[in-house]
């Protein structure tokens, strides 16, 4: 039977189709266009690619282990040599930031697997749970393959071990400001230290920033910029671009203001404290802000994700857009924030661990506390925004009190999406930042404002969500909200065919709502034992479940049109088609009487798919097209791939191929564009195989 069994926010599923060729990732960052010396260890670098690398006839796996302290060159280092040698590994280059330093969580590696097993071709659907799984798989595919890894920031072997290949023709190289011995000592892998640049190559370094010409012009002050940065290649490009391409900041002015605090200048050049040799550099960038520069600088250390935008920076630092926009391009120049792609902004992780540093030397705990409220309180408002634009008829919370934020900057699904997109890894750090710090309203307003993950198919992340809220709700003392956050959990578990736990999480949520004496509550959870029974096959425990929830629920509401819908799923899991019609019907006709467009379309598309299971594709054409046209009107972009797809089925039957093929590539587009690139590789497989596949029945539909 086709479709899918759905609850008030349920995504779509695939059918983890293998792609039809092998995927050739190319990872790595840019080079460093000015990248200076380190021949010795680019040479040691090649003969280890040489003598043990493709082609050489070696069985060994090769390893290299770059160490060295924090700002050395380590990952200029590994980048630029391996972009001169991937030629040299036919089958991909894999490259990651594992986070070893600096705030924030450290890269895990079942976070890491998940990246390259997707980035070589393996399906969302395929994907293995644990890291053990997800690491054998991870060997599997590159057994006979010819592949760099690119390790860049680890902190222990530990972090790096499932990460390594273990057949030959692969090459792993990992930095670490750890020695990382343990590597050396059981994985045999050849430690290559980097030291501070010579004289030679830090004059080279400095010429190439500051230009020729102006080092010409002041050799004693490029002399001395060079014995005060004492060689570390981090303190000679933040100190050396510092010279201005107008004239007015000379290289002496930057020697000058280097030599004005001893006590800096002690740590950098004397002092075999890395973080301490940074931190000098570093001071003599701050030292120059104005003070709205600098407040604003040591605010965006307290970010928890990898990057920000504009206006998260506006949030952050209490500012409208605009001031923001003009404070970022002064940090910029000054090197102390990069402008990264999308028009965001990123810290190197020693600058954010510093600018993290000033903030709690300068500002006081209360300053501290306020910054990190206000941060989160936008996200939870950016989050509650996107779940108001693309679940529109849904039951929430209100949102949390602006206080004076910046709007999120969009207004419509697709910009909601591409907020996301952007953004979806930094909500989750914020979610765990709020849970961490005892704020439990913004936690639960993030938990619940982060459905989108469904729409992504990103179950685990969306159970992570439902957790963490849970969590703030039973702290804050909310039962209401701990039951509906108990709804968004078992709705994940069983997406993940976790039933019984699933089960077990509705169980307690009726407990709950019987205290509440919520009848809404209580036809929501028995909805979602419906669901659970639904997905299970259950057919006949399901229509038990949804009948009751239809006695409870209140008239009137959206939950009523969801439980109708999936009483006509249940019902078509019997194949009953009688019953299935008249209750899709009625819950069709329930949606379109609260307004609930987009709910509407699904159960339009889901009456279209219960017509293709009984063979009737003239009407269910018919139906598909009505519901696209109602998605155009109320721009509801992401429900219209759902009915594409329904309908290049039916044209299909009907033999209709090329207008079926239209309809697979337009919903193809519409599923990349919103980031659910599994269906939209499902759409691509159809149109591959169009002329030899043939419909049949399928799972139950489900309403969304």
């Amino acid at each position: 039977m086709a479709g899918q069994p759905d609850s008030h926010s349920a995504p779509p599923r695939g059918s983890g189709l293998i792609p039809a060729g092998p995927v050739v990732p190319r990872q790595l960052p840019l080079a460093v266009r000015d990248f200076t010396g380190r021949a010795e260890h680019v040479a040691a670098l090649d003969a280890l690619l040489s003598e043990n690398g493709p082609n050489s006839g070696s069985e060994a796996v090769v390893i290299s282990a770059l160490d060295g302290a924090a700002g050395i060159g380590k990952t200029s280092l590994a980048v630029h040599w391996a972009h001169r040698v991937q030629d040299r590994f036919p089958d991909g280059t894999l490259y990651v930031n594992m986070r070893g330093y600096g705030p924030g969580d450290a890269a895990g590696p079942g976070e890491v697997l998940d990246g390259f097993l997707r980035a070589l071709g393996t399906p969302p659907d395929d994907l293995p749970q644990g890291v053990e799984a997800q690491a054998g798989l991870y060997r599997s595919l590159l057994a006979h393959r010819q592949v760099l890894i690119v390790l860049d920031n680890a902190n222990s072997a530990d972090q790096v071990r499932p990460l390594l290949p273990a057949a030959p023709g692969c090459m792993a190289v990992v930095t670490s400001r750890d020695s990382l011995t343990g590597l050396v000592v059981t994985e045999s892998a050849t430690r290559v230290t980097l030291d501070l640049l010579s004289f030679g190559e830090a004059l080279q370094l400095v010429t190439g920033i500051v230009g020729p010409e102006r080092a010409a012009a002041e050799p004693a002050s490029v002399t001395a910029l060079i014995r005060l940065c004492a060689r570390l290649p981090l303190a000679l490009r933040i100190a050396a671009s510092r010279v201005g391409d107008d004239g007015q900041t000379m290289v002496a002015d930057v020697v000058a203001e280097l030599t004005d605090d001893r006590d800096r200048l002690d740590v950098l050049s004397d002092s075999g404290d890395e973080r301490a040799a940074v931190r000098a550099v570093f001071d003599s960038s701050y030292q120059r802000l104005t003070a709205d520069q600098a407040s604003l600088f040591r605010r965006l250390g307290l970010h928890p994700g990898q990057d920000l935008s504009l206006h998260a920076a506006a949030a952050i630092g209490r500012l409208d857009p605009r001031e923001a926009r003009k404070l970022l391009g002064a940090l910029a120049a000054a090197h102390l924030v990069e402008p990264s792609a999308g028009k965001r902004y990123r810290f190197h992780d020693l600058l954010r661990a510093y600018a993290a540093e000033q903030a709690m030397v300068i500002d006081s705990a209360q300053e501290r506390d306020d910054v990190l409220e206000s941060l989160l309180r936008w996200y939870a408002n950016a989050t509650h925004a996107c779940d108001v634009l693309l679940f529109p008829g849904h039951l929430r919370l209100p949102p949390l009190a602006a206080r004076s934020s910046p709007l999120p900057p969009f207004d419509d699904q697709q910009g909601a999406m591409a907020w996301i997109e952007a953004e979806r890894l930094n909500c989750l750090a914020v979610l765990r930042l709020a849970a961490n710090t005892g704020l439990h309203r913004h936690a639960i307003s993030l938990a619940e404002g982060m459905r989108f993950l469904l729409l992504l198919g990103r179950l685990d992340e969306w159970l992570e969500c439902g957790e963490t809220g849970l969590n703030a709700a039973r702290r804050s003392g909310d039962t209401a909200v701990e039951v509906r956050l108990l709804l968004n959990t078992s709705e994940a578990l069983t997406l993940l065919k976790r039933w019984d736990e699933a089960l077990a999480e509705l169980d307690r949520a009726m407990t709950l709502s019987d205290d509440l004496d919520d009848d809404y509550c209580r036809g929501s959870v028995l909805n979602g034992i419906g669901l659970a029974h639904l997905d299970r096959g259950e057919f006949d425990k399901a229509l038990v479940s949804l009948f009751e929830a239809r006695h409870v629920i209140p008239r009137g509401e959206r939950m009523e049109g969801v439980i109708e819908g999936n009483l006509g799923y249940a019902y078509a899991g019997l194949q009953q088609y009688r019953q299935a019609f008249e209750h899709c019907e009625r819950g069709l006709a329930l949606r379109r009487q609260v307004g609930d467009g987009t709910g509407e379309v699904g159960a339009m598309n889901g009456i279209a798919e219960l017509l293709q299971t009984v063979g009737d594709h003239e009407k269910a054409i018919d139906v598909c097209r009505t519901a696209i046209a109602r998605a155009r009107a109320i721009r509801a972009p992401l429900s219209i791939a759902h009915p594409l797809e329904t309908l290049a089925e039916s044209l299909r039957e009907r033999g209709a191929l090329p207008e079926a093929v239209e309809c697979w590539r337009e919903a193809a587009a519409l599923f990349a564009r919103y980031g659910n690139e599994q269906r939209a590789h499902q759409a691509r497989e159809r149109i591959k195989d169009v002329s030899l596949q043939t419909s049949g029945p399928g799972s139950p539909p489900r309403a969304r």
